[in-house]
């Protein structure tokens, strides 16, 4: 199935001029021109410009970091859920490029291996292969860095609890969008619920909470 220019402007509220740049860039493919001026695009178009303002909007990706995005990874936009998936893994910043094991863990930061083990398990980090990937090994330097307070194992066991009962809930949401509707529109609501209402609420609660104890 393909789609004329002007369709594509109305389903992404993009220009013209925008859309022909990133043909340009490589990002969208060239179209295939069955009249000197008609041009149709991929119905996988709308979701590739929809994926590449979330990278600029929500990560201030650049073009050309956009493009590497591309290049590194193969996105089937008509398969919701494992496209989803793939988004998630990609917006909340999982690559794996350090390389760091556990025995590194243990030699930086001032960690037990019965604690690492317990994080693994209790999925507060995550490791593949052996190797922490990026976010797993900023997270076990905040860990480090909390176990001087007493009040950081109280806190870590309630973000757990709250985790996997929001995660249930969460997936629940994820499978209902995409039952009804299986369009890159459905993955855009899940993701901003997950990486812009989810950490909005949470902390606006810590602010609220600052405010209320502070005007007593």
């Amino acid at each position: 199935m393909s789609i004329k220019m002007a369709e594509l402007m109305k389903q992404t509220g993009e220009t013209r001029s925008t859309l022909l740049f990133y043909v340009k860039e490589g990002l969208l493919q060239e179209p295939m021109k069955s009249k000197p001026n008609v041009h149709l695009y991929t119905n996988d178009s709308i979701e590739r410009v929809h994926m590449i303002k979330t990278l600029q909007n929500q990560l201030h990706y650049t073009i050309t970091q956009i493009k590497q995005v591309f290049d590194d990874n193969s996105f089937d936009f008509n398969n919701g859920v494992d496209v989803l998936l793939q988004k998630l893994d990609l917006f909340t910043g999982v690559k794996q490029h350090n390389f760091k094991t556990i025995k590194d863990a243990l030699e930086v930061y001032d960690l037990t291996q019965w604690s690492i083990d317990y994080y693994i398990k209790e999925g507060v980090v995550e490791i593949h292969n052996g190797y922490f990937n990026d976010s797993s090994w900023k997270t076990l330097k905040i860990l480090s860095n909390l176990r001087s307070s007493s009040k950081s194992r109280e806190l870590l066991l309630s973000y757990v609890k709250v985790a996997k009962e929001l995660a249930v809930l969460e997936i629940d949401l994820g499978t209902e969008l995409l039952n009804n509707d299986n369009t890159n529109l459905a993955q855009e609501i899940f993701l901003d619920t997950i990486l812009t209402l989810k950490p909005y609420i949470f902390n606006l609660q810590t602010k609220l909470e600052h405010k209320r104890r502070t005007d007593v």
